[in-house]
């Protein structure tokens, strides 16, 4: 087996298997927003990262110097080990759901957060259990502070999500209103300044203002709410009606770029300029989405974030029983007396088996049977090639990212190991950069993004400085 002596180059290839994580999924995110069908991209994304995978696996567990405990995949192949290959299977699975949970969420809150909730979750799942099950993982004192810190940065991801979409829901407003043109009043002037500011004035401010008359064609006085103010106020409600009631329905599948919300009503529908270039924002705004799904709800996104980091923190314990039961720690004497655990390349091989089969059969039924997107069929995902090759990166670049922070990991030991956790932070650099999330989003927003991503550090900090087992030891 393959295995890596010095720490040097080891840090050297977490931090690659660090950047590979951390910018696969920008792929869901690219495609979702061209408007791609989910199942088609998840196609080729778990076609690559098979590929990818399971030459990974097999070439660095049977080249190097035979390790005892630690044999290769065909010898492990034949011996009485089906109950951890079963674990790792399992492990597969929930890897499979997991990725699936993270596509669908960056439809729902973007990769700024879903990546960082996601894996706050899992670790908060995973690292309990790990610790229950051998509590020489680390020290209790440091491990459940660090526990704490992913709790509370869902928080903080929760509370950053919910101003966000309170942002884009009242930028929403403001531009509905002003992209109604030739929209007169009854004195021929046009009404889209009068009904931005009213807008912008609200509810509570209409209310307190006092409701005396006017002459027809006076202007009135600023506190006064005369015939002029009236006619105008009820223009604006049934345009906000009709942007939230019927035509909710028909809008719901445009997109939004980033912060670039949808300026658009059904009402008052405009065509696509026949001038407008082909790759340009402006084009992609009339783009449908690939998953249509209503994520102007903030508990939808939460509830499928935290389903998917449940889904991730199972697949670590799991993981850890297929790589860590040795007959001398084996409390449940789940193997044969003198027969090894899986190393983790063979482990990896069987997760990533599992995963492409689980892949492909949940996508390829969704190809006929959608959830929340249009109907297909194999010939449409054979000759949809828009995203095919950015979808293909991403499944070997994760491919190849976890082969590496396994092999760091073997090397460097837990300490140096939970550098790879550090990988949600360059999502969100990318989904800030790339896809200008939270752009326009308000500082309360942004001051809770930083403090999720503060709270994240700080928690995976504990858990590096908790540990105390290396594993080449």
């Amino acid at each position: 087996m393959f295995v890596i002596l010095d720490e040097g180059p080891a840090v050297a290839v977490l931090v690659l298997a660090t950047i590979c994580l951390g910018t696969f999924p920008i792929a869901f995110n690219w495609t979702d927003l061209h408007g791609r069908k989910p199942a088609h991209t998840f196609l080729d994304f778990s076609a690559a990262f098979v590929f990818a995978a399971l030459p990974c696996a097999i070439s660095l567990s049977n080249t190097g110097p035979r390790i005892i405990f630690m044999p290769g995949l065909w010898e492990q192949m034949t011996q009485q080990n089906d109950f951890v290959v079963a674990c790792a299977c399992v492990a597969g699975f929930f890897l499979m759901l997991g990725s699936m949970s993270l596509q669908w969420g960056m439809a729902l809150t973007g990769m700024a957060i879903c990546v960082p909730f996601q894996i706050a979750v899992s670790l908060s799942i995973g690292i309990g259990i790990d610790w229950l099950m051998d509590n020489r993982l680390g020290k209790a004192a440091w491990v459940f502070p660090g526990l704490v810190c992913f709790s509370v940065a869902t928080i903080f991801g929760t509370l950053a999500h919910v101003e966000r979409l309170k942002a884009l829901k009242y930028k929403k407003d403001k531009n509905a209103v002003r992209n109604i043109v030739g929209l007169d009043d009854v004195m021929g002037q046009p009404l889209a300044a009068n009904m931005v500011k009213s807008v912008e004035m609200g509810a509570s401010s209409s209310s307190g203002s006092s409701s005396g008359g006017s002459m027809e064609g006076i202007p009135e006085p600023p506190r006064k709410r005369g015939l002029h103010e009236r006619k105008l106020s009820e223009t604006t409600d049934i345009i906000l009606d009709l942007e939230y009631g019927k035509s909710s329905r028909r809008t719901s599948n445009l997109r939004p770029i980033g912060a670039q919300v949808m300026q658009d009503t059904s009402a008052f529908e405009r065509d696509e300029p026949a001038s407008t270039p082909k790759h340009t924002p402006m084009r992609m705004q009339y783009c449908k989405r690939g998953i249509d799904l209503d994520s102007s709800k903030p508990l939808t996104g939460v509830i499928v974030l935290t389903l998917g980091g449940f889904c991730f923190g199972m697949l670590t314990p799991l993981f850890f029983i297929a790589t860590s039961a040795l007959p001398t720690t084996d409390y449940w004497r789940i193997l044969p007396e003198g027969v090894p655990p899986l190393t983790v390349y063979n482990a990896y091989f069987f997760m990533a088996l599992t995963f492409g089969f689980t892949a492909w059969g949940m996508n390829l039924s969704l190809l006929y049977q959608p959830l929340c997107s249009e109907e297909s069929s194999w010939s449409e995902y054979i000759r949809d090639n828009n995203g095919r090759i950015i979808s293909i990166a991403a499944g070997l670049a994760c491919g190849l990212g976890m082969a590496l922070q396994f092999l760091g990991g073997l090397a460097g030991g837990y300490q140096v190991a939970d550098v790879v956790k550090m990988y949600p932070l360059l999502t969100v650099v990318w989904g800030l950069l790339l896809f200008a999330e939270f752009k326009g989003s308000g500082r309360k927003a942004a001051y809770l993004l930083a403090a999720m991503c503060g709270a994240y550090v700080v928690g995976v900090g504990l858990l590096a400085a908790a540990r105390n087992i290396s594993v080449v030891q």
